[in-house]
C-alpha cells in the first residue's frame, strides 16, 4: 500500500513539474519571439501583482528570475550527469574484467551489455544508466561475499534494472533542485530512493526464497568503508537507509517509519496556486 502511494506521488510529481516547466518554456518563448499571447498560467502572475499594487517591472523581473533559475538548474544537473556518465563509463571500460563478466553473465542469465565486473578492491554493487541500465559489480565485492550472498545482491540489482530506477532518481533530482520552492519535491527525492531499495530487497528475497543471504550481505557491507562517490544518478546496493532495510528484512510486516509531510504538502499546494496566479 505504501509503495503504491509513493508511485502515485512520483507520477503526480513528474506530471506537475512537467506542466510547470512547459508553461515556463512557453512563457519564455512568447517573451523572446514576441508571439501572439497564448493562454499561459504564468501570464496571470503579472495580473496578480498588479492587483496587489506591485509595480509591473517588479513582477516581470520576479517571473523571469524564477524561470531563469529553474531552467539553469535543469541544464546544470543534466550536464553534470552527462559528464559524470562519460567519466564513469571510461572507468568501467578501463577496469572491466571481460572473463569474469562473461562467466557470471551466463551464470545469472543476464543480457550482454547489461552486466559488467570491474577489477576494483572496494566493494561496489550498483545500477547505472538512464535508458539502458547496467549492473556494475567489483571484484572486491565478489571476494567479500559468499556465492548465495552474491546471488542475492545480483537479484537486488536486477530489480533496479527492470524498473529503470536510476532514471527515477535522476528525474527526482532535477525537479527537487530546479523547483526547490515546491518542498514536496525535495521530500519525495529524499524518501523515494528508500522505497526503491525496499522494493529491490523484497524482489531479491522472493527470488532467493529466504532473506538470510541478503541480510548477511548488507551486514558485511555495513562493516566496510564507504564506497567511492559516483557523480551520476545510480541505484546502489549499499548507500541508502541500511538500518531501515535491515529492520524490514528481519520483519517484512513492520510498519515503515514514514510520516506524510502534511505541512510540506500544504506549502507546496499554496506555492503552486501562487505560481498559477503569478506566472
Amino acid at each position: 500500500m505504501l509503495e503504491t502511494r509513493f508511485k502515485w506521488l512520483y507520477a503526480a510529481s513528474l506530471a506537475l513539474s512537467g506542466a510547470i516547466l512547459g508553461q515556463m518554456l512557453l512563457y519564455a518563448l512568447q517573451q523572446i519571439f514576441k508571439w501572439k499571447s497564448l493562454f499561459n498560467i504564468f501570464d496571470l502572475c503579472v495580473i496578480l501583482f498588479k492587483d496587489l499594487h506591485v509595480p509591473a517591472p517588479v513582477a516581470w523581473h520576479a517571473v523571469n528570475a524564477l524561470i531563469l533559475y529553474s531552467f539553469s538548474a535543469v541544464l546544470w544537473i543534466s550536464a553534470r550527469h552527462f559528464l559524470g556518465s562519460i567519466k564513469s563509463m571510461k572507468l568501467v571500460e578501463r577496469y572491466q574484467d571481460p572473463h569474469l563478466t562473461e562467466q557470471y553473465r551466463d551464470k545469472f542469465q543476464l543480457a550482454e551489455g547489461r552486466f559488467q565486473i570491474i577489477s576494483y578492491k572496494a566493494p561496489i554493487a550498483m545500477t547505472i544508466g538512464l535508458w539502458k541500465p547496467r549492473m556494475i559489480l567489483s571484484s572486491g565485492l565478489m571476494d567479500m561475499l559468499e556465492p548465495n550472498e552474491l546471488h542475492a545482491v545480483i537479484e537486488h540489482e536486477k530489480c533496479h534494472m527492470e524498473h529503470r530506477d536510476p532514471l527515477a532518481i535522476f528525474l527526482l533530482s532535477i525537479i527537487s533542485k530546479s523547483m526547490w520552492y515546491i518542498p514536496i519535491f525535495a521530500w519525495l527525492a529524499d524518501k523515494y530512493p528508500i522505497m526503491i531499495e525496499l522494493r529491490a530487497d523484497q524482489y531479491a528475497i522472493t527470488q532467493m526464497k529466504q532473506s538470510a543471504h541478503l541480510g548477511s550481505a548488507l551486514l558485511k557491507l555495513l562493516k566496510q568503508s564507504p564506497t567511492p562517490h559516483v557523480s551520476l544518478s545510480h541505484a546502489s546496493f549499499a548507500e541508502t537507509s541500511m538500518n531501515v532495510r535491515i529492520m524490514h528484512i528481519l520483519d517484512p510486516q513492520m510498519k515503515l517509519p514514514f510520516k506524510w509531510p502534511l505541512i510540506r504538502l500544504l506549502i507546496s499546494l499554496l506555492t503552486i496556486i501562487l505560481l498559477v496566479g503569478l506566472i
